[in-house]
């Protein structure tokens, strides 16, 4: 849909305030994920790369309103439309000529997870391949982008940073620091298979490759959604507990359904729709209705075979059990 975006109220030069202009960016696909070290290649492997990023399609600006969270990989801010153009340089479009929502999120990486913010594109990717999954039990994703800092641009919220990433132990002298290392980052791991593709590997993501950049300056990346209402309620202010949890199992059975585990399920990962209804459909397909939740955050997921019978069983398994954690319900 966008093939870039112009930011309102998040960054600053020498001069004061100052807009900036992210381009979408390549996503970094995951390894296969297994549990059956005997089982099959997966189905379907051309549906493992990243999406080609798009070229001279719609431009949007975007005025960031409010900054919602911080988390330990970036800061979530909300924001709105300001106009829609063609092309970064074409005509301004009216706005009532594309059904968009009224409200974005920006998730906005800190310097040290921008890799992370990568894979995590890419899991939404997987989720917009096929029919309803996107939308329906996560949030519709308007792509990763990312541009080059220059020196005299700031990001100010960067200033106000709560949650820093642990100091790193035994980093070589002279060897930049890699502070968001992914499970699959690691060769000949026993569980991660790249299946004969080179998407991983070729990926300017991959450690290798990242390590090995040439132009050292630091990247702003932001992956922009939705935005949602709010997020699941910890147990003991949940009116109906058991209703929630059916929900949720129900949701995890689509999740299942695409090949995902998600890794990181918990109650403020877990955020209820948006309270305006502006796509066609939010029906699922598998359940006949709407689901009233929807999962965010997959920069910690795994992709297996969902047509691996022994995988399938391995991930429900995992996916199901965690319902019952006090990590998902909240303090009691």
């Amino acid at each position: 849909l966008f093939s870039s975006v112009t930011l309102h109220g998040l960054t600053s030069s020498d001069n004061g305030e100052c807009s900036i202009t992210l381009h979408r960016e390549q996503s970094f696909p995951a390894k296969r994920y297994t549990s059956d070290l005997e089982g099959r290649t997966p189905v379907g492997e051309q549906q493992w790369n990243s999406i080609s990023p798009p070229v001279d399609r719609l431009h949007a600006d975007l005025q960031i309103t409010d900054q919602l969270s911080e988390g330990r990989l970036g800061q979530v801010f909300a924001a709105c439309l300001v106009s829609l153009k063609q092309s970064i340089h074409g005509e301004i479009l009216p706005n009532a000529c594309i059904t968009l929502p009224s409200q974005f999120c920006i998730k906005l990486a800190k310097p040290e997870y921008i890799r992370s913010l990568a894979r995590e594109a890419w899991f939404y990717e997987q989720l917009a391949k096929e029919d309803g999954f996107s939308g329906v039990i996560t949030p519709i994703c308007f792509g990763f982008f990312a541009c080059r800092l220059s020196e005299n641009v700031q990001i100010r919220s960067w200033s106000s940073i709560k949650i820093e990433p642990e100091e790193l132990l035994d980093v070589p002298e002279g060897e930049e620091p890699v502070y968001d290392l992914l499970d699959d980052d690691e060769e000949g791991w026993y569980c991660y298979f790249d299946d004969g593709r080179t998407s991983h590997l070729d990926s300017p993501w991959h450690l290798k490759q990242w390590k090995a950049r040439a132009d050292r300056s630091p990247f702003m990346g932001i992956l922009i959604t939705e935005r949602l209402a709010t997020q699941l309620p910890p147990k003991f202010s949940i009116p109906s507990e058991e209703l929630v949890r059916a929900e949720l199992l129900a949701v995890l059975e689509d999740l299942n359904a695409v090949g995902i585990l998600h890794g990181d399920m918990k109650f403020n990962n877990v955020m209820s729709r948006a309270s305006e209804s502006w796509l066609p459909s939010e029906v699922c397909p598998r359940h006949g209705r709407v689901h009233p939740w929807r999962l965010i955050d997959f920069d910690r997921s795994y992709k297996f075979n969902p047509s691996n019978p022994i995988d399938n069983w391995y991930v429900t398994g995992i996916q199901n059990s965690v319902l019952d954690d006090w990590y998902i319900r909240g303090p009691s």
